[in-house]
């Protein structure tokens, strides 16, 4: 039931693409499997088996608590703020009062000719507040938060290289990352 004079608020909820956590959990067995069964194969014959069991319960639990922590990700953009709740939990929440402007960049993929959106959200001063990439929010996610905001956006006609970035707007690049992109790892 609503109250007289209120108005329903408008509230996007972004997702990470959905593909993201079973290929998470495909590399995750892809690379645990051989390694148990070899630790089985060396520790059966000793008798000391029950430790590879007891490793394998734990990280099997770790597994099903990163799974369903990963089932919380989201950005979650209203009329009046912005929260953001990464893998670990953490929850960052700010007002859109406090961004000034966005950046919407297509980011080469090192090594290949594929290209990322990569979302920046800048306060007045030009520092970041949020970065999302596109290797985790799909395209359409990062254009619906752009709407939503209504505040100016800056689109780079051609895509970039994380050194182009780090060259043309240095705030945005993490400091390692333009260390990596000179090196050109």
């Amino acid at each position: 039931m609503m109250r007289e004079g209120s108005e329903p608020a408008v509230r996007h909820v972004l997702r990470p693409r959905r593909k993201l956590v079973a290929r998470s959990i495909i590399a995750a067995l892809s690379l645990l499997v051989p390694v148990l069964i070899v630790l089985y194969w060396l520790t059966i014959p000793r008798d000391t088996w029950i430790f590879v069991a007891a490793v394998q319960f734990g990280l099997t639990i770790l597994g099903v608590i990163a799974v369903l922590e990963a089932r919380k990700v989201c950005v979650t953009v209203t009329a009046g703020r912005l929260e953001s709740r990464n893998l670990l939990g953490r929850v960052t929440t700010f007002g859109t009062a406090e961004i000034a402007s966005v950046v919407l960049v297509d980011l080469y993929q090192s090594g290949m000719v594929d290209t990322l959106p990569h979302l920046y959200l800048l306060d007045s001063a030009g520092d970041v507040l949020l970065r999302l990439r596109g290797q985790v929010w799909p395209r359409s996610g990062l254009e619906n938060i752009i709407d939503t905001l209504g505040v100016t956006v800056l689109r780079p006609p051609d895509p970039l290289t994380v050194a182009e970035l780090g060259r043309l707007r240095p705030q945005l690049v993490h400091g390692w990352t333009r260390h990596a992109a000179r090196l050109g790892i």
